[in-house]
C-alpha cells in the first residue's frame, strides 16, 4: 500500500458563470473535451480539503489518467467516497478575469479529476497556483491527458492529520477548544487553544513532507520545520544516553522519505494544552504547539495576543511552556543520529 495525501477541491467550488459564453451557469467544472476554451468560471472557494488515495500504479509519485483502478480512495475528506477508484482526467488551463473581463495575471493549472473509470463523472480538481474567491476565471486551453506529479498540486500542508482523542482520530482542523486529546504522559487533555496560521511555503516556512511509515507514521504526515517529531531507536539510547529524543522535523530531512518541500502557501494548524505534550500524529508521537519565540514570531498579533490572554504567565521563567515533554537534540546532534538511523 501507497498512501499519497494531497490538497483536493470539491467540483461544486469551480462552477460555470453567469454570461458564460459556453456551458449552463451553475454548473460544476467538467473534463477537458466538454469544455470550450473561453467557458468562464467562477471560483467560489471553502471547498477543499485533504484527500489520500492507495497509488497502485507503478509510478507512486504520478496520478495518473486512464488506470481505473490504479489509485483508489483510502480517505475522501467528505467530498469523494472512500473506496472509489478515481483518475486525473484532465487539464484545463485559465486565467483571472478583472472587473472588466480582461485577462490578467499568470496561467493555472485545473487538474480535473474523475471517479469509477467515467470520464465525465467529475468530482473535484486541484490547481497549480491558488485561486480567489469569487474571481471569475476564462478557460484559455486544456489537455485530455490529466496525468501529472502530486507535487503540482498546491497544497493546504498541515490540515487532514489525525490527531488521536477521545472521540477516535480526529483531523487536526476539526478538532475544537476543550476536546480531549490523547497525550502519553498525560492521558486525555482538553484543547485549551487552537488556531490555524496560513504562510508562503518557502524558506523556513516550508513544510517537512514526511512519508508514510518514515517515522512509524501510518500515512504521509505533513508538518511545519520547527515541529518536534518523537525518535527512539537503539542508537538513540548509544547516542545520547537516553531512550527517546525530540528532533525538530527539518533536521530529519535527508532520511528516507522526509523532505522539505516549498509551496506556495502552507496552512498550520496548532493547538496547545495547559503545558507542553506528546501526542499522536499519524500514528507517530509528535508534540503538541510549544510556545518558543520561533514558534510565535510565526503566529498573527491576534493568536499571540489570545495565548497571552489565556496563558498570561507564558513569558516568564515559571511557565510551563519553558520545559519539552522530552529532551530535545540540536542540528549538530541530529547531523550524527541521522547517519546511525
Amino acid at each position: 500500500m501507497v498512501l499519497r495525501s494531497f490538497f483536493a477541491q470539491d467540483s461544486d467550488g469551480l462552477v460555470i458563470a453567469s454570461g458564460s459564453p459556453s456551458g449552463t451557469p451553475g454548473d460544476p467544472i467538467i473534463n477537458n473535451s466538454d469544455t470550450p476554451n473561453g467557458t468562464i468560471f467562477t471560483y467560489s472557494g471553502g471547498f477543499g480539503t485533504t484527500v489520500t488515495l492507495n497509488d497502485t500504479s507503478g509510478g507512486t509519485n504520478t496520478f495518473n489518467d486512464d488506470q481505473t483502478f490504479g489509485h483508489v480512495i483510502t480517505d475522501g475528506g467528505g467530498i469523494v467516497a472512500d473506496g472509489t477508484p478515481v483518475e486525473a482526467e484532465s487539464i484545463i488551463t485559465v486565467r483571472a478575469l478583472d472587473t472588466n473581463g480582461n485577462p490578467i495575471g499568470p496561467e493555472i493549472d485545473v487538474y480535473v479529476f474523475s471517479q469509477n473509470g467515467v470520464t465525465s463523472d467529475v468530482w473535484g480538481f486541484a490547481t497549480s497556483a491558488p485561486l480567489t474567491p469569487g474571481t471569475s476565471y476564462v478557460k484559455t486551453t486544456g489537455s485530455n491527458i490529466g496525468t501529472s506529479d502530486y507535487t503540482d498540486y498546491i497544497t493546504c500542508f498541515g490540515l487532514g492529520t489525525l490527531i488521536e482523542t477521545a472521540d477516535g482520530e480526529v483531523q487536526v482542523q476539526d478538532l475544537r477548544q476543550g476536546q480531549r486529546v490523547w497525550t502519553r504522559d498525560g492521558g486525555l487533555q482538553p484543547i485549551l487553544w487552537i488556531a490555524t496560521t496560513e504562510v508562503h511555503g518557502r524558506g523556513p516556512y516550508a513544510p517537512v513532507v514526511i512519508e508514510a511509515g518514515a517515522i512509524g507514521n501510518t500515512q504521509e504526515l505533513v508538518v511545519s520545520q520547527q515541529h518536534r517529531v518523537l525518535i527512539t531507536s537503539p542508537a538513540i539510547d548509544m547516542l545520547f544516553a537516553a531512550p527517546e529524543v525530540f528532533v525538530a522535523a527539518k533536521h530529519l530531512a535527508g532520511l528516507p522519505g522526509i523532505s522539505i518541500q516549498e509551496t506556495e502557501r502552507v496552512a498550520y494548524t496548532h493547538f496547545m494544552f495547559d503545558r507542553h505534550h506528546i501526542v499522536r500524529s499519524n500514528g507517530a508521537l509528535t508534540e503538541s504547539y510549544y510556545y518558543g519565540d520561533t514558534a510565535k514570531n510565526a503566529l498573527s498579533s491576534p493568536q499571540r495576543a489570545e495565548i497571552l490572554s489565556l496563558f498570561p504567565s507564558v513569558d516568564h521563567a515559571r511557565d510551563a511552556f519553558r520545559h519539552t515533554a522530552a529532551a530535545t537534540i540540536g542540528a549538530r546532534e541530529a547531523s550524527v543520529m541521522r547517519a546511525y538511523l
